[in-house]
């Protein structure tokens, strides 16, 4: 196996790697194969350390304050965030073998860094930026900047040496990312999938006590409202259904409002953020997991991370009809789908008991099949 000894990669994220579970398991891969790993990370809570280690992964966080939800102020700092990566990545320049790009917010920034100091440039889409923002909007078409965003998405991910994604066709209705972006013009062989799975390590198999009510769990980034409704409908029907709310978002506050005032009877619980590495636990509170989001564009190409987390702890899960996703049920066996209405929502709950996946999805689908990608992007 190829190794590259000492040589550095500089990862770009505009979140505080608390870590980002997604980066994290990439930069501990690339650090098994031989590299020198820094994540350049902002902090926009500015209440983490400036510098530390993460199992042999260097962070070095930029603290500089801006809104979560807010686009408008996080355009406006973005720029401020450029200029002192910029200085901080020139500064540390010797060795230097790659800029890796999480997402477009760094794709310019990465794509100036490595043509500036001469290195590959590596652009990973862990979503279609212009289509995350139809999410927080939960609007299904696009504006101006939306489609200008997305011809700059194809822009970048054409001058990069090597592109990242999530998804690709499972052979099923519906296409991935990968496609997406072939369509587009981005030449395929550069286009590689590492696929949102989970590290075994992190996610053991823990025997499940049944509580008295059928327990459906939504674990993650809560960003939208209007998908949770359906559900809400039939929990306050049916008084057998508690529901378990872990993760923050900047919807968090307008659910629980929502609930306060317009489901006062129905059960909920709900946990703030977790360490990645006790993300397991909250699992093994729950009968189903709920992967349903705002029907976008993203949406119809993902494979939720809640999703393949869900499957390999043994638990069914609920996700959106017509979508990759739907796909990926179907052909495993391990959940139902359902569109955004309250009787479709009942009858996936009545169907979702029945449910088991396969104990062999945890094989198949664990962070273990992406290593020999990471390797082949990074060493050939």
């Amino acid at each position: 196996m190829m190794v590259m000894d000492g040589k550095k990669v500089f990862m770009l994220l505009t979140n505080p790697f608390k870590p980002d579970p997604r980066v994290y398991k990439e930069a501990k891969t690339l650090i098994e194969l031989g590299f020198d790993v820094t994540v350049v990370a902002w902090d926009r809570e500015r209440n983490h350390k400036l510098f530390e280690i993460v199992e042999g992964v260097r962070v070095c966080r930029i603290p500089i304050a801006s809104k979560y939800a807010s686009f408008f102020d996080f355009f406006i700092k973005l720029p401020l965030f450029y200029l002192k990566a910029v200085l901080y990545v020139v500064k540390n320049k010797d060795g230097l073998y790659a800029i890796h790009a999480n997402d477009f917010d760094t794709a310019p920034l990465a794509f100036f860094l490595s043509r500036l100091l001469g290195v590959k440039f590596i652009y990973d889409i862990h979503d279609l930026y212009h289509s995350r923002i139809s999410l927080l909007r939960e609007k299904k078409t696009l504006n101006f900047l939306q489609r200008l965003i997305l011809s700059l998405e194809i822009i970048h991910a054409k001058l990069a040496d090597s592109v990242i994604t999530v998804t690709r066709s499972l052979g099923g209705r519906h296409k991935g990312v990968k496609e997406f972006l072939v369509n587009r013009g981005v030449v395929p062989d550069k286009v590689y999938v590492v696929w949102n799975t989970p590290e075994l390590e992190f996610f053991p198999l823990i025997k499940r006590e049944r509580g008295e009510k059928f327990t459906v769990g939504y674990i993650g980034t809560i960003r939208s409202v209007s998908s949770f409704i359906p559900l809400f409908e039939v929990a306050r029907r049916d008084r057998r259904l508690k529901l378990l709310f872990v993760g923050s978002g900047a919807s968090k506050g307008k659910i629980a409002n929502l609930l306060t005032e317009r489901y006062p009877n129905v059960d909920v619980e709900f946990i703030d953020e977790v360490p990645y590495h006790n993300v397991f636990k909250y699992y093994t509170l729950c009968d189903a997991v709920y992967s349903m989001y705002p029907p976008t564009d993203n949406i119809k190409r993902a494979l939720a991370v809640k999703m393949f987390e869900s499957i390999v702890m043994g638990i069914p899960v609920i996700v959106n009809r017509d979508t990759l996703m739907e796909d990926f049920v179907v052909l495993y066996r391990c959940g139902v789908s359902s569109n955004l209405s309250t009787e479709d929502m009942a009858n996936a709950l009545e169907k979702i008991i029945k449910v088991k996946p396969p104990s062999r999805l945890r094989d198949k689908w664990n962070w273990d099949r992406n290593r020999s990608t990471l390797r082949r992007v990074y060493c050939e």
